[in-house]
């Protein structure tokens, strides 16, 4: 696993490193940005797993980070490290789903207690994410068979709502525009590929209602089944 530690003073990032039990998690990498824009370039560029950041920071600061950390990488557990006791910091880093708010000066003991609790959700969190993966390879390949979000949390053992809303954040689309997408997709192929008829491609890639698989084609690409054949033979 990797951690970013984000802080302005060095002698801040140099103390986590120095008092957190890292090699009681096997962590990887510790990465340090003394900014937040430096910061969002490492979540962008790397695989990070946790982050422990400051509050304030010239530039972007830490609260900003966080929401904006929740947005785009929301797999990514955060804890806030500040000198600032203030209910209306940690309300708002609790809004933006940070894990933990610890208390400058840093103490070992509560540092490493929060950090032991972190790495236990790392742990599902990751498994899960590798399993939204999973659902999206499952749908790859079983495009043509009944797929719903019932059946996916039946299949893969995670509630619909867990589903419904990782998947909205990994793809950046619901579960059943993913699913027609890759079925309108493979309904484009074998118009080219082959002379089947569309009732016999609607249902090949999963849609038993051909009226409805025509109406749905022509909203995703602007032109029936028909037309899209007619404009590979020109």
């Amino acid at each position: 696993m990797n951690v970013l530690i984000v802080d302005d003073e060095k002698h801040v990032r140099d103390a986590v490193k120095l008092l957190g039990e890292w090699d009681t998690w096997q962590i990887g990498n510790i990465f340090e940005a003394d900014d937040g824009v430096t910061a969002k370039r490492f979540l962008e560029q790397e695989k990070i797993d946790l982050m422990l950041t400051d509050v304030e920071m010239p530039g972007l600061d830490g609260l900003s980070l966080l929401e904006w950390t929740k947005n785009h990488h929301p797999k990514v557990v955060t804890i806030v490290l500040t000198g600032y006791d203030d209910y209306t910091y940690m309300r708002r880093a609790i809004l933006h789903q940070s894990f933990d708010y610890l208390l400058k000066p840093i103490d070992p003991d509560i540092l490493n207690d929060a950090l032991g609790r972190a790495m236990e959700l790392i742990g599902p969190v990751q498994e899960q994410g590798e399993a939204i993966d999973q659902i999206a390879k499952y749908i790859s390949t079983h495009y043509a068979e009944e797929l719903t979000l019932q059946l996916m949390s039946e299949r893969f053992y995670l509630s619909r709502e867990y589903i419904s809303r990782r998947f909205k954040q990994r793809f950046s689309v619901n579960l059943s525009d993913y699913i027609q997408t890759i079925r309108l997709n493979r309904a484009k192929e074998l118009l080219g590929e082959t002379d089947a008829r569309i009732y016999e491609i609607a249902l090949e890639v999963g849609y038993h209602d051909d009226k409805y698989f025509r109406k749905v084609f022509k909203k995703q690409f602007g032109m029936t089944p028909n037309e899209f054949r007619e404009l590979l033979s020109v």
